[in-house]
């Protein structure tokens, strides 16, 4: 993306940073709680190799029947609900929404110390999918799940036989309120998992830290502009969660 590493401490140097890299294109955002993350799919972190994904993603629909309201009606919608409650995928989550992305930068987490610097990665998805290949006729068309048929090719069962592709960005049917309300959108790898922030040298990636020393001042004023859970996850256990913090 052309632009230095930004370490902000004010949500207005936040904004400014925002501001200056989706000045001329599509920008996504993504937030980590450690900034030496890579940014790879839970299916990588977990160590599943492309082969066990099969196993997997079969195991998945064999216990989760139960609980479903409706049935997905596809492979990928499979893989999305997969996603949703965390079992490993070749997704990773991005949002249209800087906020929503340094809310989850934010986080702290409820097993370890709240240390490690922050960042909130900036992603061209135009940029990445051209370089594999998928130039748009329209200069700011993104590839969709369900639609576009060349991310068929990143379907489990493609994955293994054709020749390994490159990462690519997607879009796909927000069909749960989580997913409006964080205005989500993915990546998705191939066989290999090549972390985003590696592709042609991370080319079409940058990123904001926020040193440690500002977490908590950074999350007040996310508060006090009403980024919250309650915002973010719009349930019912959200809902007394938020509750319970208004006598903090």
């Amino acid at each position: 993306m052309n632009f230095q590493d930004i370490e902000v401490s004010s949500i207005g140097e936040f904004s400014e940073a925002v501001l200056e890299r989706s000045d001329t294109s599509v920008v996504w955002f993504r937030g980590q709680r450690d900034s030496e993350w890579k940014l790879e799919p839970s299916i990588a972190r977990d160590n599943v190799a492309a082969e066990a994904e099969h196993m997997s993603i079969k195991r998945f629909k064999q216990n989760a029947v139960p609980f479903l309201k409706e049935r997905p009606g596809n492979e990928w919608e499979w893989i999305f609900l997969m996603q949703h409650h965390r079992a490993p995928t070749r997704l990773l989550d991005w949002s249209e929404s800087a906020l929503v992305a340094l809310y989850f930068a934010l986080e702290s987490p409820a097993d370890a110390p709240d240390e490690a610097d922050a960042v909130v990665w900036c992603l061209n998805p135009i940029g990445l999918n051209a370089s594999a290949g998928h130039k748009r006729i329209y200069e700011k068309d993104i590839l969709s799940f369900t639609v576009d048929v060349q991310l068929d090719n990143y379907l489990p069962e493609n994955v293994g036989t054709e020749a390994d592709l490159d990462p690519v960005a997607g879009i796909g049917p927000r069909n749960s309120a989580r997913m409006v309300a964080q205005a989500g959108t993915f990546t998705i790898t191939h066989s290999r998992h090549h972390p985003i922030d590696e592709v042609k040298n991370g080319e079409f990636v940058c990123r904001i830290l926020i040193n440690n020393q500002y977490k908590e001042k950074l999350r007040k004023e996310l508060q006090a502009l009403g980024v919250n859970e309650l915002l973010l996850f719009p349930d019912l256990d959200r809902v007394a969660i938020h509750t319970g913090t208004l006598f903090k």
